[in-house]
């Protein structure tokens, strides 16, 4: 675990926080768009007792007594939003892991006056591989592979912003060790499935390094089958957009408020 300083990360996350992204507006009108409860307020009518339908007159001039209407409200739809953020070690690599952190803080921003429940994890670890077939052979040759994953929880669900302020302010110290991709990201997967919210989005924030195309596939069917829409975010220029059908690279924080970022967000609506 890294030293941490909690003035200096608390200060770091206001800076992050205050720096917005020129045009970010339609960026959070767009994400507002995306995750907004659906007006599920109608009118039953053929009451004995409620407000008068003027539509029914025609039923009262016969004697019927059914000529009110009432106005019926369900329960709204919710959202549930999950940051999972690649802390591995190529992330230190160009600054990508303080990119990674100011787009979370941002995105937090705008989830925070969004009213949405979220939470935003970082996650690293070690990756072991088996059954190497030669001298020299690439893990992708590994017959078995296995992963441990270490997850740092720089904001949980139900936790304030403020309160979480200097987890999110300490994202950057934490690069390092190898990138339990597979394992870590289904992880999380099934803990946002398991909300009881009914509309779940994953932002994903990584470079990509070193995964397998065919498993992100994999969960991105699995995400598919539980009704998760996934977003991942390519840090730099990344193979992001061969492993998830909603992506974007971005360079910098303001990449956010991009037309591509918009239009990614707009084709999730």
């Amino acid at each position: 675990m890294p030293y941490l300083n909690r003035t200096e990360c608390e200060n770091n996350f206001s800076h992050q926080y205050n720096t917005q992204p020129q045009g970010l507006g339609a960026t959070r009108a767009n994400l507002q768009r995306l995750l907004r409860s659906l007006d599920l307020v109608s009118w039953s009518t053929r009451e004995e007792s409620g407000r008068l339908d003027r539509k029914a007159f025609t039923r009262f001039a016969v004697g019927s007594t059914a000529v009110f209407a009432r106005r019926q409200v369900a329960e709204a739809e919710t959202s549930a939003v999950s940051i999972l953020i690649d802390c591995s070690g190529s992330m230190d690599d160009g600054g990508r892991i303080n990119v990674a952190e100011s787009l979370a803080i941002q995105l937090a921003r705008l989830l925070e006056k969004a009213r949405v429940e979220f939470a935003v994890n970082g996650f690293r670890g070690n990756t072991y591989n088996y059954g190497l077939e030669a001298t020299g052979a690439t893990a992708t040759h590994a017959r078995y592979r296995t992963e441990d994953v270490e997850f740092i929880p720089f904001k949980t669900w139900k936790e304030s912003l403020p309160k979480a302020s200097a987890k999110l302010g300490s994202i950057h110290r934490w690069a390092g060790s190898a990138t339990p991709d597979y394992t870590a990201i289904s992880i999380k997967l099934d803990e946002l499935a398991s909300r009881e919210e009914h509309r779940k989005i994953f932002f994903l924030l990584t470079d990509a390094n070193g995964y397998d195309e065919q498993h992100m596939k994999h969960l991105q069917a699995i995400a598919d089958k539980q009704g998760i829409k996934i977003i991942a975010i390519g840090i730099g220029h990344t193979g992001v957009k061969a492993c998830f059908r909603t992506s974007d690279n971005v360079l910098n924080v303001a990449d956010l408020a991009s037309a591509s970022f918009n239009k990614l967000l707009n084709e999730l609506r």
